[in-house]
């Protein structure tokens, strides 16, 4: 008796077509987690940069409240680790004579000119850095352990209107600093912000809708009228880049914070 013959199953294998289908299904799901995961880093991203610019909002209405606390940098000198002269020590004239002038006359002299958010903004910058100093774990003649001193959110104004790789060295500056335009408040408008010598009563004059070809304010804080100044504060990533160039920039502020500085 003849056993049956029996046939071996066939197994082809994938055709061409098929292995490149499932390649390029492969290579789009991998492009789209790219992509998801690209925009999730950018997200978080934003996320720490929001944070960190609320997080120099109060110190910054505290700096405007007392203005002989923001630190001054100077250009000239700005990789000095001990360039750390308060903006009261830079001979801006910012008491008018007076050295017990008020925190507000001081705030009113530093952005009275601060009329709009162009050119004639006033820039300040808030950042963290690390505070240094000989009793501040000293690790050798001039090599301090800076991740182990405290550190502290300073807002500094700078000559050349521009805080530089420099200055960020000899300040200790830690992370990425803000840069901040001020510029006087929409709230100004129609207010009758000046007084008449005459009479020390307000004149009739009201503040215009900007845009203000002159500052909307008078130059003296003796000769304003009302008993607040309304401020914006819009916070930027400074990204060390020159002056002139992000001065004219169009960039949407991380945040933008209205600030009363009161009498």
């Amino acid at each position: 008796m003849t056993p049956a013959s029996t046939t071996p199953s066939s197994r082809p294998g994938f055709s061409l077509i098929e292995v490149t289908l499932a390649i390029g299904i492969v290579g789009v799901a991998i492009l789209s987690l790219v992509g998801i995961l690209g925009s999730t880093f950018q997200q978080v991203d934003d996320i720490m940069q929001t944070n960190r610019a609320l997080a120099g909002v109060s110190r910054l209405v505290g700096a405007l409240d007392n203005p002989r606390s923001i630190v001054f940098v100077d250009a000239t000198a700005e990789n000095v680790p001990n360039n750390n002269r308060y903006i009261m020590d830079a001979g801006l004239n910012l008491d008018g004579g007076n050295p017990s002038a008020s925190n507000f006359d001081i705030a009113y002299r530093l952005l009275q000119r601060a009329r709009d958010n162009g050119n004639n903004a006033v820039w300040l910058y808030v950042y963290e850095r690390k505070i240094v100093a000989t009793e501040n774990d000293k690790t050798g003649d001039a090599t301090y352990a800076l991740f182990s001193n405290p550190s502290m959110i300073e807002v500094a104004y700078c000559n050349g209107n521009n805080l530089s790789q420099a200055a960020a060295g000899g300040r200790n500056i830690i992370g990425a600093p803000m840069r901040v335009r001020l510029s006087l408040s929409k709230l100004l408008v129609g207010q009758r912000a000046e007084i008449d010598p005459a009479n020390l009563e307000p004149r009739l004059t009201r503040v215009p809708a900007p845009p203000w070809a002159t500052s909307p304010v008078p130059l003296q804080p003796s000769a304003y009228a009302l008993a607040y100044l309304p401020v914006v504060a819009e916070f930027f990533p400074h990204d060390y880049s020159a002056f002139s160039e992000f001065s004219t920039r169009t960039e949407t502020p991380l945040v933008v914070q209205n600030i009363v500085i009161s009498r």
